[in-house]
């Protein structure tokens, strides 16, 4: 019963993935989401067999019934990693308000991170929609504290928001722009909402150090990296290139949300292994 359950929730959230790939190709463009999906090339409408998630991309082999024009790899990618993500949130086990606002937070960060990686920015639109999601995340918990202790919850998030996000402020300000944008800071605004303080800034690190590994494993890998997915808008790095920051942010943030990664318990963990 587990695994048909398990089956549905990860086809809804290859269905909202399929949306996601239209909202990332038309934000900022001016044109409406609510459009019948076309080929990008020819301009033909596709029809429903053309647009099942990930299994259109597969049977087609990646390329247009109508033109034979290649798909992105972004399509097959962003439906597939929305219907892990939707599992993930489901097996949080949390009530189900809950799991609508983290459904809502996952779709919105992959909106940000594949459109931070074509575009190098971190759209306004969807990350102040992920602060608004990270802040109404926290409304279950209300009910769980007396009035006296309900503007100390409040303050506490708040200034959790403001914590976490504070390190990469001062890294945009001292750098002027330079080392870190400022919709990177924003978005650790949501960090810290959704997820407290001190979880929040481990998000920030694990996201460092992830982006660290991908960034090195990039410059020294560059005939590899160009045979893959969406390598086209990341290769050919140096040193002062710049790297779309948010998807290692935000696979930090996946990875203490989901799997309550932390940096000081593994350190810990592997002294006393030793």
């Amino acid at each position: 019963m587990i695994y048909a359950e398990l089956v549905v929730i990860a086809t809804l959230g290859a269905i909202v993935g399929s949306f996601l790939n239209v909202c990332i190709l038309r934000l900022h463009t001016g044109r409406s989401t609510s459009g019948r999906s076309g080929c990008m090339c020819c301009g033909t409408q596709l029809t429903w067999k053309e647009l099942i998630p990930v299994f259109s991309f597969l049977k087609q082999r990646g390329r247009c019934v109508s033109c034979g024009s290649r798909i992105s790899n972004q399509y097959w990618i962003v439906e597939l990693l929305t219907a892990i993500l939707f599992v993930l949130v489901w097996l949080q086990y949390i009530p189900l308000l809950a799991t609508l606002v983290g459904w809502a937070m996952v779709g919105t960060l992959v909106v940000i991170a594949i459109y931070d990686i074509k575009h190098t920015i971190v759209p306004n639109s969807a990350v102040y929609t992920f602060i608004g999601l990270a802040a109404l995340a926290n409304i279950p918990l209300l009910g769980t504290f007396m009035p006296a202790e309900l503007s100390m919850h409040v303050l506490f998030v708040l200034i959790s928001g403001i914590l976490v996000a504070l390190p990469l402020f001062l890294l945009w300000l001292v750098s002027s722009g330079r080392w870190m944008g400022f919709g990177d800071v924003k978005l650790a605004v949501g960090f810290g909402l959704a997820l407290g303080a001190y979880d929040g800034l481990m998000a920030l690190i694990f996201g460092f150090i992830v982006g660290a590994i991908v960034g090195v494993a990039l410059m020294y890998a560059q005939k590899v990296i160009k045979r893959l997915p969406l390598s086209t808008h990341i290769t050919r790095l140096t040193m002062s290139s710049e790297i779309p920051f948010a998807p290692f942010l935000i696979t930090g943030f996946f990875l203490v949300w989901f799997f309550d990664a932390d940096l000081i318990a593994l350190i810990q963990l592997f002294y006393d292994s030793i």
